[in-house]
């Protein structure tokens, strides 16, 4: 499975992928825009990787140049055919693609695939509360803010709030391509 755009593609995560992906995780500035609390490990990744490949919940995708140069991470996960939702995440973790559209693009990509391929009714995400840059650009793509996860993680040393952010397939308004 492909997902092709005018300037990137979207492929299946594989396993040459996972050095990429802990190099990218483990970046401090990449980091401090990821909702996690630790730093990857390469042994453990793999691992992670092997079961991965095999959950039906969940999609991991490497986003592409056309030129077949990976610059980020994209997916879906917990997956749930029964309701029809699942939660997307992008990392873009080469950084001097940052600040370009990218994002935007891959999100526009993968929930109209998500919507299409997959038939699902609604797409979610959590995100950083002082995040404008992530906000602004689902924004564009019809999410809503559905409410605030108060003091949901522990990162950095200091209990952080997260906003919940969705959209159903009636609201999407994907990029025209």
């Amino acid at each position: 499975m492909e997902i092709v755009g005018t300037t990137i593609r979207l492929r299946p995560l594989e396993k040459r992928d996972i050095e990429l992906k802990v190099r990218w995780y483990n970046d401090p500035a990449v980091n401090k825009t990821l909702i996690l609390n630790e730093e990857l490990e390469l042994e453990k990744s793999q691992e992670w990787f092997d079961k991965a490949v095999q959950d039906d919940s969940r999609r991991d995708l490497v986003i592409e140049t056309k030129d077949g140069k990976p610059i980020g991470l994209t997916g879906l996960r917990e997956i749930d055919q029964l309701h029809g939702t699942a939660e997307c995440f992008c990392v873009i973790g080469d950084k001097s693609f940052w600040g370009k559209g990218i994002g935007t693009q891959v999100h526009s990509m993968l929930i109209n695939w998500a919507f299409d391929e997959l038939n699902l009714h609604k797409i979610w995400a959590v995100v950083y509360t002082n995040n404008a840059a992530v906000l602004r650009l689902v924004e564009k793509l019809g999410f809503e803010i559905e409410g605030t996860l108060r003091e949901e993680k522990y990162i950095g040393g200091k209990r952080i709030d997260l906003l919940r952010i969705g959209v159903l397939r009636n609201e999407f308004k994907p990029l025209a391509e």
